[in-house]
């Protein structure tokens, strides 16, 4: 971990800070989502992946449409999204070479009732 990642994680609310300390201890995939009234940014390590998306209730859990670009030199992929202005939160998960469903171990997550868990990104 780099000193500036370092000092984002310090800058985090400390039950973020808990959860991306531990999965970055654990060595789980890192992955990042913040969002402004206009555009969602969703960002996921997997430098092994062929294929990165992130679906949920924003783009109807379709398969095939909102896929990230990457992986970069440091195997993040990473898409930004616009998003209608009526939206207060979305749920979402990252779907991995199109059979793989991974959570973002920083961000807070709810029961679906059908899968296990979606993040859920509150917006502004």
């Amino acid at each position: 971990m780099s000193m500036s990642d370092t000092l984002l994680l310090l800058l985090l609310p400390i039950n973020r800070r808990l959860r991306l300390a531990l999965a970055l201890t654990l060595a789980l995939p890192w992955a990042y989502a913040a969002a402004d009234r206009h555009e969602a940014t969703f960002s996921l390590y997997a430098p092994q992946a062929k294929s990165v998306e992130v679906i949920g209730d924003f783009n109807q859990w379709q398969s095939g449409v909102t896929l990230l670009v990457g992986p970069d030199e440091k195997g993040m992929w990473r898409a930004k999204l616009p998003l209608p202005t009526t939206l207060t939160r979305i749920e979402y998960v990252y779907w991995v070479d199109g059979a793989q469903r991974r959570i973002d171990p920083g961000q807070p997550v709810v029961q679906d009732g059908f899968f296990g868990e979606n993040n859920v990104l509150v917006l502004p």
